[in-house]
């Protein structure tokens, strides 16, 4: 009978015992998917994109958000590249971090096929149109073959290069010690006399010239080769 009894009161005492509800933890994948998401609606739509968001620490526990996550300290338009994204939960246990994202975008680009030296003039024959990741270009990269072509090398490329604006200059209509003419006033009236180039100069850069006759050094416009205009 004292057997059965102990038996009831232990039966009781595991009844009584309140019950926890176990700890729900926000999944890491849940927050991966999200930043995704979140990237994918602020990238160019006309771009061709791969997006790898880098995993967190496995260890981290944050606790289940009841409300919908949110972002904060995101850029309006996302470009290729490394990004850091807010991730932050509003709910009553509020939590928020950053997520790390690697972005590469492809686009048709202008490329070299072959090596060039920085002074050398890029020919059609130089280039070639193909699809690139252009993450590493900081958004300086062309699309046109005609924003670079028969263009002054800007410093030495390799083949496959990558070109953008900067990888290029506009020749030089004329080369230091050429001889020109240089023309002053209005094309209604104006004098023309021989000079000679001090400087390399593209078409629209301002450049130094002597004047043959006087012997003066002045400041001109190159209209185009050979010729200099001075206001």
């Amino acid at each position: 009978m004292i057997k059965y009894r102990c038996f009831i009161l232990v039966l009781g005492m595991v009844a009584c015992t309140p019950s926890y509800a176990e700890e729900k933890f926000q999944t890491l994948d849940s927050i991966y998917a999200f930043v995704k998401n979140e990237i994918t609606q602020k990238m160019n739509p006309a771009a061709e994109f791969e997006i790898t968001v880098l995993p967190l620490d496995n260890q981290l526990k944050l606790p289940e958000c009841t409300e919908p996550l949110e972002t904060f300290k995101i850029d309006d338009l996302i470009k290729a590249g490394r990004a850091s994204i807010g991730v932050r939960c509003n709910s009553d246990k509020r939590w928020s971090i950053f997520v790390s994202a690697v972005i590469k975008a492809y686009e048709s680009v202008i490329v070299l096929t072959r090596p060039v030296q920085r002074g050398d003039i890029i020919t059609r024959q130089h280039l070639s149109v193909e699809k690139k990741d252009v993450s590493s270009t900081r958004g300086d990269f062309v699309t046109e073959l005609e924003r670079v072509e028969n263009k002054e090398a800007a410093r030495n490329l390799p083949a496959g290069a990558i070109l953008g604006s900067k990888s290029v200059v506009e020749p030089p209509l004329i080369k230091r010690k050429d001889k020109v003419i240089i023309s002053t006033g209005e094309s209604s009236f104006s004098v023309q006399m021989d000079g000679t180039a001090l400087m390399d100069g593209a078409k629209g850069q301002v450049i130094k010239v002597k004047n043959e006759s006087s012997g003066r050094i002045i400041s001109g416009t190159v209209i185009e080769p050979g010729l200099v205009l001075v206001k």
